[in-house]
């Protein structure tokens, strides 16, 4: 059985930073990094509120102007930086993402970085169809291998949907990421049966969830035969409430697990 690729998310909210953990991600062992383009549009800000007395301190996000970034000059920069094949990815505010309400500038970010000669690309399935067909043309010419994603910020549906979903966008990529947000373990439970269901078929897929549970089909992705499973550096105890997995604590799972070298 062959273990899925492992990719790690950076999410930097600069050029530095996301170089940074690039670095880290090579020497964790990550096969793909994916590079969160939508980040570098914010900029992180720590608050300072008083709350019964006691000062409590958080990051909220700013949002940068859509001109801060030179996205040629950006892009060549971390195309230098980064040895590691790169999942590009510029997310939409709909599906959690954080570049501003410009999708036109968007699309065009995403063409650039497909002409740039990028290892994957990452295109919503509920993207503008004439535009994500483009896009899509321009992947297959490159050779850009295309994660075709959906994210749900409201909720899971249920197994047979979801494997439904899978089944009817087979041709909107090489691989099918499904993320869906988890209010409880029915929710978690859901992808993970949509998993099992879809483990035996012909389907490249990626299922997963953000909230609790929403990582038992990563945990389990090589049982699941999910092809790829994204996992992050951040470190905490606050992660497994959000459904993500530190790709170090991944390896030790799947090692006790028994999955490595499988």
């Amino acid at each position: 059985m062959a273990l899925p690729k492992v990719c790690i998310v950076l999410d930097g909210n600069t050029v530095q930073d996301v170089l940074k953990q690039a670095e880290q991600a090579t020497a964790e062992g990550g096969e793909i990094v994916e590079v969160r383009f939508d980040k570098l549009y914010v900029e992180p800000v720590k608050v300072t509120v008083q709350k019964d007395g006691v000062d409590e301190t958080s990051t909220e996000y700013v949002a940068r102007p859509l001109d801060s970034v030179d996205v040629s000059t950006t892009i060549s920069q971390l195309k230098k930086g980064i040895d590691k094949p790169v999942l590009f990815t510029c997310r939409s505010k709909s599906e959690g993402g954080d570049f501003p309400d410009d999708e036109k500038a968007r699309i065009a970010i995403l063409k650039e970085a497909i002409l740039s000669g990028v290892s994957w690309i990452d295109l919503e399935i509920e993207m503008d169809a004439k535009s994500r067909k483009k896009l899509f043309s321009a992947a297959r010419k490159s050779g850009t291998t295309i994660v075709a994603s959906h994210h749900s910020l409201d909720s899971t549906p249920s197994s047979d949907e979801i494997v439904k979903f899978v089944e009817s966008n087979k041709d909107a990529g090489d691989i099918i990421k499904l993320c869906y947000t988890c209010r409880n373990y029915d929710d978690a439970l859901s992808i993970f049966e949509a998993s099992w269901e879809l483990k035996n078929g012909e389907h490249s897929y990626a299922l997963m969830g953000q909230g609790i549970g929403g990582d038992w089909a990563r945990l389990h992705a090589p049982k699941l035969s999910q092809n790829i499973v994204f996992t992050t550096l951040r470190r905490g105890f606050t992660l497994a409430d959000k459904g993500l997995i530190n790709v170090r604590d991944l390896n030790i799972a799947w090692e006790m697990l028994g999955h490595a070298g499988n």
